[in-house]
């Protein structure tokens, strides 16, 4: 069969499987899709296959499972250049993380996503991905006392939208810093 006509019927066989409550066989087709779009280097199609078999996994309450499908889908976001698409797996990576409790790898794909953003220059998505960074490090009982990361970024904003002459956007992110650094003290 060729490979475009045996993608479909994955397609195809997923969607049943799912419709009849087959999650596991569902699963496992929206995996070989992945895998067939990947070999065909379809990557965008590829994320697409990633996607629901994480979004499956993660209404199965499979989550260690659906952070790492997620990942794989902003691996190839990321190679294609699809920035948006990139920080979208990663967040949603970060959520499954979350939900299975291991809130080290959330943290750090927190930071990443916060990182990635800073070195864009787009200091409110860094500023916002290393405020959930603290929040989970929070939630796993650790001091955050000491957490600078999401202030440093939400100065970079003020300055940015100072620059630009819009003092309420500038303000925002000044009222933002004092709020983190409320939350961040009581914890």
């Amino acid at each position: 069969m060729d490979a475009y006509l045996e993608a479909r019927s994955y397609e195809r066989e997923a969607r049943e499987e799912e419709k009849k409550g087959g999650y596991e066989a569902a699963i496992a087709i929206w995996r070989r899709y992945a895998e067939l779009k990947e070999r065909k280097g379809s990557y965008f199609l590829c994320m697409y296959g990633y996607f629901n078999a994480a979004r499956i996994c993660d209404t199965v309450h499979r989550w260690k499972e659906a952070a790492e499908l997620f990942e794989a889908a902003s691996t190839f976001a990321e190679r294609i250049g699809e920035r948006s698409l990139w920080a979208f797996f990663m967040t949603m990576t970060c959520q499954m993380h979350e939900k299975a409790g291991d809130y080290d790898a959330c943290k750090d794909r927190y930071e990443t996503i916060g990182n990635f953003f800073y070195s864009m220059e787009n200091f409110f998505g860094a500023a916002d991905a290393y405020e959930h960074a603290a929040e989970i490090m929070s939630l796993a009982g650790k001091d955050i006392s000491d957490y600078e990361v999401p202030v440093d970024a939400w100065r970079k904003n003020y300055e940015y939208w100072k620059e630009q002459g819009e003092m309420d956007d500038a303000e925002w992110s000044l009222k933002r810093i004092a709020s983190y650094r409320t939350i961040r003290n009581k914890v």
